[in-house]
């Protein structure tokens, strides 16, 4: 009888341990899990992406935030394309923009001269989209904005 309680214990025992045993093998898949989806999230379109913070970061210039910021470059031109909203209560009038690349050693890399006249209403949102020919601006490291707000041409 001694040896059947030793044997039950020893059995109590080993299922505890077990618990503590499965706990972190459960995380073990998990993070697995994780790192898979986060792979998969990494668009597979055969395009080379900017991933760098400080040149994708939502910008403001003149009451315009400049957000969704996105640099690709397809093995031949680069593409800039972001949203542009007018964050205030009033009309914002744009008259072209200039759109300056730099380099992490902010070395201008490119400008780009956006020829628009627009008004743009409070909360309003417009997609824009420039085409840089010849040059890869994915290790880009500072988008840098100038607008003009006035009535007249620059």
């Amino acid at each position: 009888m001694n040896n059947r309680r030793k044997n039950k214990k020893k059995n109590i025992i080993n299922k505890k341990n077990r618990k503590y045993l499965l706990i972190p093998v459960i995380i073990i898949i998990i993070i697995i899990l994780a790192i898979i989806v986060v792979r998969d999230k990494t668009p597979n379109d055969g395009l080379k992406y900017n991933k760098n913070k400080s040149f994708i970061k939502k910008q403001e210039v003149k009451g315009i935030i400049f957000k969704n910021i996105k640099c690709t470059y397809d093995g031949k031109d680069s593409l800039i394309s972001y949203t542009m909203v007018n964050e205030t209560k009033n009309k914002i009038y744009l008259n072209n923009y200039d759109v300056i690349v730099k380099d992490k050693n902010n070395v201008r890399l490119t400008k780009i001269a956006a020829h628009i006249t627009q008004t743009l209403a409070p909360k309003e949102s417009l997609d824009m989209a420039n085409q840089v020919v010849g040059i890869d601006l994915t290790d880009a490291y500072y988008m840098e904005l100038k607008i003009n707000t006035d009535k007249k041409s620059k």
